[in-house]
């Protein structure tokens, strides 16, 4: 289905720490996408917020592989919140 913004804006996030946890390590490309499970290419559309390909489940095995965790909380929407539910990430 389509995501929703907070939904869109929540991967771009999960993106951009897998991003920025392979320019620290110093690793090519090709080595990320051996340590990530995924080829090249989608390596490089990480690089620009090319996403269609990965879900939620996806990014999340691309941060562990790269041994950063993750944490859920479910909590309850404020009745002040005039929008939908939607998923925010923390980093």
């Amino acid at each position: 289905g389509l995501l929703n913004g907070d939904e869109r804006l929540a991967k771009a996030k999960l993106a951009a720490q897998i991003n920025d946890r392979i320019k620290a390590r110093g690793i090519t490309q090709k080595e990320a996408a051996e340590l990530l499970g995924i080829t090249q290419p989608e390596v490089s559309n990480l690089g620009k917020g090319r996403l269609s390909g990965f879900t939620f489940d996806r990014l999340y095995r691309c941060l562990n592989a790269l041994d950063l965790d993750i944490e859920i909380s479910v909590k309850k929407r404020s009745t002040r919140a005039k929008t939908l539910a939607g998923v925010h990430v923390h980093a």
